[in-house]
């Protein structure tokens, strides 16, 4: 379904949804980055233990992984809203980021730190 709903489609759906609900009272940048963060948070709670490889094989189950599921889509879905509110041009900022982060870390150099993704 990645390659047939668009981002445009997503941000339309989430409006529609955000806005039968009269929730864009509570749809502010300041609420919607802290539920980003907090559903984030969520996302990592099964795996904070677990060693890189216990990770993976987690994730490879299914209860697990319908879980992940939810919580990723709680996460895009605060994402897409944030995007709406804030009027930001998802594809345009991740294609910008992209071509920030050649000339960061070019083809090559191993990334340390923060920067380790």
């Amino acid at each position: 379904m990645d390659t047939d709903t668009t981002i445009a489609e997503l941000r339309q759906a989430v409006g529609k949804f955000v806005e039968q609900r009269d929730w864009n009272q509570y749809h502010t940048p300041k609420n919607l980055s802290m539920s980003i963060a907090i559903e984030a948070a969520e996302l990592m709670e099964p795996f904070q233990w677990l060693s890189n490889e216990e990770s993976q094989a987690l994730v490879k189950e299914p209860k697990a992984q319908a879980e992940a599921a939810d919580e990723l889509a709680d996460i895009l879905i605060y994402c897409l809203s944030f995007a709406n509110q804030a009027d930001i041009d998802i594809s345009e900022a991740v294609l910008a980021k992209l071509a920030r982060n050649q000339t960061r870390f070019p083809i090559g150099a191993m990334p340390s730190g923060k920067e380790r993704g």
